[in-house]
């Protein structure tokens, strides 16, 4: 809630162009649907695997996103890029299984990817709508799409209290804030630039900062198979800027026979919020 009220004044700042009927019903359910849904099936997951487990088996959708789009046109097959999403695949299970393995649950497997699916697919229909979408009135979208979901959810689960001390409400508000709007809004920017096989990879370094940020502010200690894997996802991330000799990129929206010419991106393309 705190999110999409954030997005929403921002978007009655900006005025953007109105969008389509079809456009906002597709954004809703991305947020009311996908992104509900992968959160909920994370949550249900944690008590089986714990949280080092369940997070690696979500961090299982960069290869969805990426065989979807390879499917879809959209993605070019380089030994680049497969080493870069294995460096990161790699380097996410040896910073999170550094942490603690937790117990390997069936039911918590199926939950984690099931988690991973619903990610993926919130990616790719968000590609597809992000293209048609300001970026800002995309996220104010999803967000209110899920606030409606868990609203609903939690009325009919006999509701919950909000007598949170002060603490408790300005975390809750920088959750919404920095962790949910900023965050959310910045990954659609960054897939419309370099398309959502691209933008899942270079998220992989999501959990990695998870981690680094427990060493700096609560004395968590990074073991070396975790600064190895921490190292890999860096080198997946400056691998994906390279350019293949010629020039293709692989990104979102760029055929084969737009990436044979001099400019291998749409100039439609803007990377402005």
């Amino acid at each position: 809630m705190v999110a999409g009220a954030a997005l929403w004044l921002i978007v009655a700042i900006r005025r953007p162009a109105p969008p389509r009927r079809g456009l906002v019903v597709i954004g809703l359910t991305l947020g009311g649907v996908c992104y509900a849904t992968q959160s909920a099936l994370y949550f249900a997951a944690l008590p089986y695997n714990g949280p080092s487990l369940t997070t690696l088996l979500l961090y299982t959708f960069p290869v969805v996103v990426f065989v979807v789009s390879l499917a879809r046109g959209r993605e070019q097959v380089t030994r680049m890029r497969v080493a870069a999403l294995a460096l990161a695949l790699g380097g996410v299970a040896a910073v999170l299984l550094g942490t603690g393995s937790g117990t390997l649950h069936p039911v918590g497997v199926a939950l984690g990817l099931a988690t991973a699916l619903a990610y993926s697919a919130y990616i790719l229909i968000g590609e597809s709508v992000d293209q048609g979408l300001d970026r800002i009135l995309l996220g104010a979208l999803v967000c209110t799409g899920a606030a409606v979901t868990y609203a609903v959810v939690n009325v009919g689960s006999g509701g919950s209290t909000f007598d949170f001390r002060l603490e408790g409400w300005f975390w809750a508000g920088t959750l919404g804030l920095v962790a949910t709007a900023f965050a959310l809004t910045t990954f659609f920017a960054g897939m419309r630039l370099v398309g959502a096989a691209t933008a899942s990879i270079v998220s992989c370094a999501e959990p990695v900062a998870t981690v680094l940020i427990g060493v700096s502010l609560f004395g968590d200690r990074l073991g070396a198979v975790q600064l190895v894997g921490a190292f890999s996802v860096v080198v997946a991330v400056v691998l994906l800027q390279r350019r293949s000799p010629s020039g293709a990129t692989g990104t979102a929206g760029s055929s084969p026979s737009n990436q044979r010419g001099p400019t291998p991106r749409r100039a439609a393309r803007s990377p402005e919020l």
